[in-house]
């Protein structure tokens, strides 16, 4: 099922692509208050938990989720989780890559990527998560890094300390295997001796963030854009350091913003001094643009590297961004303020007739484009006739329909159930605009399949009684010869 719908219009300031930034991006696990109730992990029967984060995606569909999962008897918890789903898998496959198990952990969430000529990912190759104990005296901490290629989990045991805020590390293990379908299944084995991560600690109050976040800033048609080292505490006094990790920038890494209409994109002080990287304009084009670090530099949590410029008289809006690392895994991507034009067409696909059975899941999935462009953190909004259910995003409480932000790739994947045989159609529409489309799919009544009929077991045939002359009466013998005797005289 394929279908594509266009409008154009005069550009229009939309004010679902007004997206505040802050300079540092967090997650929580649990969320803060008031909270949303948990809802079910869509395949992972017994988890429930909050979705903290579902719009990180590469060109190719496969998706990174973020989960703040609640306790069960599998494991502790609240934990958050990182789920890693490929491209076309069903929910049930998609496998756990990283974990929080220590109460108030700090945690720092990464992945590397190949990259479009606009600098979003085109194809995750490491998803990373570094989850350490907190301070002061935090000394033990748990490294993972995800393969997809080879669909392995490597985790790292390693042990550290707090220095002025900066926490440092050594390897003291590793171990190796298949990624896990069941969180309770992240494991570490070393020396014959195999823990289960995930039920160590109960991990409330963790906090994440990725290695930088970027933030903006306009003034007219001019955008000011900065690099901003994330940190996971502290005020920055000399008392109370900021708390974190050293970020370093490698000569050859790049950040990436697909913006629309870029002019004149630059690089001022301090981004363009050698201390902070010395980043120039790599690359660009009337739909992005691309700064390159020309020298190796080390930052520590909190600082902010600013310079970054372009120009563009297209609307305030959301856009993507990207940092790619050539030599750590500090890459980072996400969304962020910048000129932007409003969405002109979905393209809706799916639900793959292999998932068309009553209790079978499938899934429909909406790409949001402008000028054939991918446009992030766009509402969709699913709507069902009857006969399927929605699984994720913001489900209705008859889970008729679910309203989902698309990701860094402009697609919005609705997870669904289907719940009775019969032809379903489910609207498809982007709120605030006019552009809607349905698709439609039959699920066929299932045949059942007759019990074979037994076969009696034949009745065995009684052996025939030989047949005998009985043997004349001694008077029948008598009057046997007497009458022959009377023939003779």
């Amino acid at each position: 099922m394929h279908v594509r719908t266009r409008f154009t219009v005069a550009i229009l300031a939309l004010s679902m692509l007004s997206v505040a930034q802050t300079a540092v991006a967090q997650l929580s696990c649990p969320p803060p208050k008031p909270r949303p109730a948990p809802v079910p992990v869509p395949g992972k029967p017994g988890e429930t938990g909050w979705l903290l984060e579902d719009k990180e995606s590469d060109a190719n569909g496969n998706k990174i989720q973020i989960w703040c999962l609640q306790a069960n008897a599998a494991h502790g918890g609240p934990d958050f989780g990182v789920l890693y789903k490929p491209a076309g898998a069903k929910d049930k496959d998609a496998v756990w890559v990283g974990a929080c198990t220590f109460p108030g952990g700090k945690n720092r969430p990464n992945k590397d990527f190949t990259k479009l000529p606009n600098g979003k990912p085109k194809q995750f190759t490491k998803v990373t998560w570094f989850n350490f104990e907190p301070p002061p005296n935090g000394a033990n901490d748990w490294d993972y890094s995800y393969d997809p290629a080879t669909n392995k989990l490597t985790i790292n045991k390693t042990a550290g300390s707090y220095v002025r805020g900066v926490y440092r590390w050594r390897i003291i293990g590793t171990d190796t295997y298949p990624a896990p379908k069941n969180f309770g299944d992240i494991k570490f084995s070393n020396g014959g001796v195999t823990t289960q991560v995930t039920q160590l600690f109960p991990g409330p109050n963790g906090l994440a963030a990725e290695a930088v976040t970027a933030v903006a800033s306009a003034n007219g048609n001019a955008w000011s854009y900065a690099l901003n080292v994330n940190a996971l505490g502290g005020s920055g006094t000399d008392s109370d350091p900021f708390i974190g990790i050293d970020t370093d920038v490698k000569a050859g890494d790049t950040f990436s913003i697909a913006a629309f209409g870029v002019q004149n994109p630059s690089v001022s002080s301090p981004a363009s001094d050698p201390v902070y990287g010395g980043w120039v304009v790599d690359s660009s084009d009337s739909n992005f643009v691309t700064f390159r670090a020309t020298v190796d530099a080390s930052f520590a949590p909190g600082t902010q590297i600013t310079g970054f410029g372009l120009s563009s008289s297209a609307p305030s809006g959301t856009v993507a961004w990207g940092l790619q690392s050539s030599n750590e895994a500090i890459g980072s991507q996400g969304t962020v303020t910048g000129p932007a034009l409003p969405p002109d067409v979905i393209i809706v696909t799916g639900p793959s007739s292999d998932s068309l059975v009553v209790g079978g899941e499938g899934a429909i999935t909406v790409t949001v484009q402008a000028v054939a462009n991918e446009l992030p953190e766009i509402p969709v909004t699913f709507t069902s006739t009857g006969g399927v259910t929605f699984n994720n995003g913001n489900v209705s409480p008859d889970g008729a329909s679910t309203t989902i932000l698309t990701a860094t790739n402009g697609q919005a994947v609705a997870s669904i159930t289907i719940t009775a045989a019969r032809t379903s159609t489910v609207r498809v529409s982007v709120p605030g605009t006019t552009l809607n489309s349905n698709v439609t799919f039959s699920t066929p009544i299932a045949t059942p399949t007759p019990s074979p009929t037994p076969i009696p077991s034949p009745t065995p045939i009684p052996s025939p009684t030989p047949t005998q002359t009985p043997a004349p009466m001694p008077d029948q013998q008598q009057q046997h010869h007497q009458s022959q005797s009377k023939g003779r005289r």
